[in-house]
C-alpha cells in the first residue's frame, strides 16, 4: 500500500507542502489576495504567522497512530508505520568514539522520504479543528469569508488568518494549545508574530497579550518571498539580486570557458529567479538588472576588471538553438508564461485553493461565470495576470460542457473570441453559452441591418450542452491539451522566426567550447580585423598573418579564401578522405555549402570543426604570442586531436 496517492482527498487544500499537484507559490498568492481583500474593505482581523520548535522531531506517536486510524487506513498499514518509528535507534559521537545507542520516544527521521506525508497528515488536524470550531462561531473575516478564520499550510509553515469579532481571538488561542497538548508539536513565541489589519492600539495589545506573540508589519518574508500589500518596491527584489550576484563571484575565480560560462548561465542563472517569476509580474528594471549580470559573467573581463566586447546581441543569445541562438532563456517572456498557470488554474482546477480564493473575492456569481470577465478592480497582482489575458486568450480554446462558465463573448469557444467582430458596438453584456437570452442582447447590440449577417453567423454555432459537466479549457500549445510553461515558451520564442539551418552544429562529437566557436563562426562574430574594425578597436593596417597578404581579414578569407587554409585542408585530404573547401559570399554560406556535402558523416563534421578551430589557434598564436607553425604540423595536430575528439565527445 502507498500512501502518497491518497494523500489529495486526505488533505485539504489549505496544505500544499508534498502533495502532487500543488504548489509552494499558491499559498504565497492566496495569502496575498486575502490581505489585500481584506485591507481593502477595512476588515479589523489579524494575520499569525506560527513558528514551532523543531516540528519533525517532537510530533507524538501515539497522536500519529489515532489520526492514521480516524483516516480509516488498515491496522496491517499502521503496524508497518510503527515498526518503522520504533526500530529506529541514534547514538552521539563524544570526542570521535561512538556513544551508547539509544531509542527514540517520539518524532520522525528526517531524510526519510516517508516523513514528511506522515507529518502533513498530522498537521492537517489543526485545519480540521480549525474548520469544525468555525461552524460554533457567528462571525466571518469578511463579507466573502463565512468562516471566521482561514489557514494556509506548506508542511511546518502556517498562517492563520482570524476576524477579532466576538471571541474568535480566544477560540482560537484555544484551538492552538489543544493542538500542541495533542500533536507534540510546540509553538515558538519568540519567532511566532502576527500583522495586526485595522485595528486599534488597544486591540493591537490584547493579541500580544493573549497569543504572546511579537507584531510585525509588512512586508514580512513567506515562503522565502516578500509578502506586500501592494506592489513590491526595489528593496523586495534586492535578496534576488544578492544571491545572483554571490552564485557570480564564487565563479569568477574558476577557469571557465565560453561554453562553460553559457551553460552556467543558461542553467543556474536562469533557475534562480524562477520562484520569483512564477508570482511577480518582475518589473523592467530587474529583468535588466539579471540579464546584466548573465552577461556580465558570460563574456567576463579583461585584466583591468573592463567587460570584454559583446560578440553577439543578447537578443540573439536568447533565441533556442533551434532558430539560430544560443537557448538561453528570455526571463521576461519565461515570467509571463509562469504566470499564465494562475490563470489556466481558473478554468481548470476548480479544486485549487487558488480558484477557491479568488473566485470568492472576485467573480460576482460565485466564480460560475468565465475569470476573463470577473472584477477588473483588485490587487496588483490580479492586476498582472489580467494584463496577460490576451496571451491567454490565444493559446487556449474552449471546450463547452455546460456553458455555465464559458463568456460568449470573450472565450474562445467559436475559434476565436467574439468580442472584436463587435468593435464599435456597445459594450457586450456578461452573457454565458448557457444563456439563451443571449439572442436578445444581440439583437440590441447589433441593430444596423448591414450587420443582419453577421448576427446570423453569430448564433449558428452548433454546440451540445451538458448540464451537470464543468466546461474546461484546452491549451493550444500541447499535444494533450494540457497547460505547461515550457510549450508556451517555446511557441513564443521561435514565433516568427525563420529556422536555422546550422542547428547540426550543436550535435558535433567536439568539446563544447568548439561548438561555441562554431556558432561564433557561422555568425560572422569572430573578433577577425573585419570585426575590429567595424568596432574601431584595429590599431593596424589591414593584414593577413596568415598569407601575409594586405587585404581587410574577415572569415571568409580567413577560413576559405586564404591560400594558407587551402594549402593545410588539402594537406589533409592526402591523408583522409575529405571534401573540398566550398567558399561562397559569407563565412555562413561557405560553411552550410562544405557541411552540405556530408551532412550526415560525422567524423567529417569533428575535423572540419577541428581544422577550422586550428585555423583560428595558429592566427591567434601568430599575432599575440610571436610563435608558428607549419602546415605538417598543424595537420598532425588536426588529425589527432579530431579522432580524439570523435571517440570521446
Amino acid at each position: 500500500m502507498r500512501l502518497q496517492p491518497f494523500l489529495p482527498k486526505l488533505i485539504s487544500s489549505s496544505q500544499t507542502g508534498f502533495i502532487k499537484g500543488r504548489l509552494i507559490s499558491e499559498n504565497f498568492l492566496v495569502a496575498r489576495e486575502l490581505l489585500n481583500h481584506l485591507y481593502s474593505g477595512s476588515f479589523p482581523s489579524v494575520m499569525i504567522k506560527l513558528d514551532f520548535y523543531k516540528a519533525f522531531d517532537t510530533v507524538d506517536w501515539g497522536f500519529l497512530n489515532r489520526v492514521l486510524t480516524l483516516r480509516g487506513f488498515p491496522s496491517a498499514f499502521i503496524s508497518w508505520i510503527n515498526l518503522l518509528l520504533t526500530t529506529s535507534v541514534s547514538s552521539v559521537l563524544i570526542n570521535g568514539l561512538k556513544g551508547v545507542s539509544f531509542s527514540h520516544k517520539r518524532g520522525l527521521r528526517q531524510g526519510d522520504p516517508l516523513s514528511p506525508f506522515l507529518f502533513i497528515l498530522v498537521a492537517d488536524v489543526l485545519s480540521q479543528m480549525l474548520h469544525n470550531t468555525s461552524a460554533a462561531l457567528h462571525s466571518s473575516i469578511s463579507l466573502r469569508f463565512t468562516a471566521p478564520f482561514f489557514i494556509l499550510q506548506y508542511a511546518d509553515d502556517t498562517l492563520i488568518f482570524s476576524t477579532v469579532q466576538g471571541n474568535a481571538l480566544q477560540v482560537l488561542q484555544l484551538v492552538l494549545r489543544l493542538f500542541q497538548l495533542a500533536s507534540g508539536l510546540c509553538i515558538n513565541t519568540q519567532k511566532s508574530s502576527f500583522v495586526p489589519m485595522c485595528l486599534t492600539p488597544t486591540q493591537v495589545d490584547a493579541v500580544m497579550h493573549l497569543f504572546g506573540f511579537n507584531t510585525s508589519s509588512l512586508p514580512i518574508e513567506y515562503l522565502g518571498l516578500p509578502l506586500t500589500l501592494g506592489k513590491p518596491d526595489r528593496s523586495c527584489f534586492m535578496p534576488l539580486l544578492q544571491k545572483i550576484e554571490s552564485r557570480l563571484q564564487g565563479w569568477k575565480n574558476c577557469f571557465l570557458s565560453r561554453a562553460g560560462r553559457v551553460t552556467l548561465a543558461s542553467s543556474v542563472l536562469t533557475a534562480l529567479p524562477s520562484y520569483f517569476m512564477s508570482v511577480f509580474l518582475l518589473p523592467r528594471w530587474l529583468v535588466d538588472a539579471i540579464d546584466k549580470a548573465r552577461k556580465r559573467f558570460i563574456w567576463g573581463t579583461n585584466q583591468d576588471g573592463k567587460q570584454r566586447v559583446h560578440l553577439v546581441a543578447w537578443d540573439k543569445l536568447c533565441l533556442p538553438k533551434a532558430v539560430g541562438g544560443l537557448g538561453l532563456k528570455n526571463i521576461s517572456l519565461q515570467n509571463r508564461a509562469f504566470l499564465l498557470r494562475w490563470l489556466w488554474f481558473l478554468y481548470n482546477n476548480h479544486n485549487s485553493l487558488w480558484f477557491k480564493t479568488t473566485s470568492k473575492i472576485y467573480s460576482p456569481v460565485r466564480g460560475d461565470v468565465s475569470p476573463i470577465v470577473w472584477n477588473k478592480n483588485g490587487s496588483f497582482f490580479w492586476k498582472d495576470i489580467r494584463s496577460l489575458r490576451h496571451l491567454f486568450q490565444i493559446s487556449t480554446r474552449s471546450s463547452i460542457a455546460s456553458g455555465i462558465n464559458t463568456s460568449f463573448w470573450y472565450d474562445n469557444w467559436a475559434g476565436k473570441p467574439l468580442v472584436p467582430i463587435l468593435k464599435g458596438t456597445a459594450k457586450p453584456p456578461r452573457e454565458r453559452i448557457s444563456y439563451k437570452q443571449g439572442i436578445a442582447a444581440l439583437n440590441l447590440l447589433l441593430p444596423r441591418p448591414w450587420e443582419l449577417t453577421t448576427q446570423l453567423l453569430l448564433l449558428d454555432f452548433p454546440t451540445t450542452l451538458h448540464s451537470d459537466e464543468y466546461d474546461h479549457l484546452i491549451w493550444r500549445w500541447n499535444a494533450d491539451g494540457n497547460f505547461s510553461v515550457s510549450s508556451f515558451y517555446n511557441t513564443f520564442s521561435t514565433a516568427g522566426k525563420l529556422s536555422n539551418n546550422l542547428t547540426c552544429l550543436w550535435s558535433f562529437k567536439v568539446p563544447p567550447s568548439l561548438k561555441f566557436f562554431m556558432f561564433l563562426l557561422s555568425n560572422n562574430k569572430l573578433l577577425t580585423q573585419q570585426q575590429l574594425l567595424r568596432r574601431n578597436l584595429l590599431p593596424l593596417p589591414p593584414h593577413c598573418v596568415m598569407c601575409n597578404q594586405s587585404l581587410l581579414e574577415d572569415s571568409l578569407h580567413l577560413f576559405f579564401s586564404c591560400p594558407f587554409a587551402n594549402r593545410a585542408w588539402q594537406r589533409l585530404r592526402n591523408h583522409v578522405s575529405l571534401p573540398p573547401l566550398v567558399e561562397s559570399f559569407s563565412a555562413r554560406e561557405s560553411l552550410l555549402a562544405t557541411l552540405q556535402q556530408r551532412s550526415t558523416v560525422l567524423i567529417f563534421q569533428t575535423r572540419l570543426t577541428t581544422f577550422f578551430w586550428a585555423i583560428w589557434q595558429e592566427r591567434n598564436n601568430r599575432i599575440f604570442r610571436r610563435n608558428s607553425r607549419n602546415i605538417e604540423l598543424l595537420c598532425n595536430w588536426i588529425l589527432s586531436e579530431s579522432t580524439l575528439y570523435f571517440k570521446h565527445c
